[in-house]
């Protein structure tokens, strides 16, 4: 027992049990967005995106409307340019004297010069088709292809020959747009516009001035 005493003065006293760490809060950040500054940021940016998204639309609205311009610039220059190849063929000597014929005497055309006017017809109808391609694209209105076409017809269907050359077309053209839209301009042409046509361009002689008396001095 008294060693027991003596062996108790000498042992190192018990550590007390350890407590736990407290909790440490981590400090609040200074710049921490509010869930209401959150909520203004994602409608700002929902705005732009939107403004965006119709800034797009209306550039693209604005190029389609200028590259239909530009198209429909171009095919007009290339419809004026057959008009004029096909005035310009008529003129030539060789080919006005049969146009003529065609329409004074269409009944003595030989069958090359049948072929001749035939051809200037199909190219002519052919103007008026690339007429009726611009207004299935969109690019002009059916009014504007009519009255072209009422501008051009007389000139080169105001004729006999020229009407009976449409008639034995008319059945391969029967159904198309060209028929519901040249057909009844054609039809309602005089048979001899052409003729008075030409004969009104023709300028009648001035009559020689009667000569005036003399003065009496």
């Amino acid at each position: 027992m008294k060693f027991d005493w003596l062996a108790s003065r000498f042992r190192k006293p018990a550590a007390p049990p350890e407590s736990p760490p407290a909790a440490v809060s981590p400090p609040p950040l200074a710049n921490a967005a509010t869930p209401g500054r959150l909520d203004r940021i994602n409608r700002w940016l929902t705005l732009g995106a939107n403004v965006g998204v119709l800034a797009g639309i209306i550039l693209l609205i604005v190029e389609v409307h200028q590259n239909a311009a530009l198209t429909r610039a171009a095919m007009e220059q290339q419809k004026n340019d057959l008009l004029v190849q096909i005035e310009l063929s008529i003129s030539r000597p060789e080919m006005a004297g049969v146009w003529m014929k065609s329409i004074h005497t269409p009944e003595a055309l030989t069958d090359a010069e049948v072929l001749m006017i035939e051809a200037h017809l199909v190219a002519q109808m052919m103007q008026w088709d690339q007429m009726l391609q611009m207004e299935q694209a969109g690019l002009v209105t059916r009014e504007h292809v009519r009255q072209h076409i009422k501008n051009t017809a007389p000139y080169f269907f105001g004729s006999r020959f020229a009407k009976h050359w449409w008639t034995m077309q008319a059945p391969s053209w029967e159904g198309t747009t060209m028929m519901d839209v040249a057909g009844p301009i054609v039809g309602g042409l005089s048979d001899d516009f052409m003729a008075r046509y030409f004969d009104s361009l023709r300028i009648v002689p001035l009559e020689p001035a009667a000569p005036q008396p003399e003065e009496s001095p």
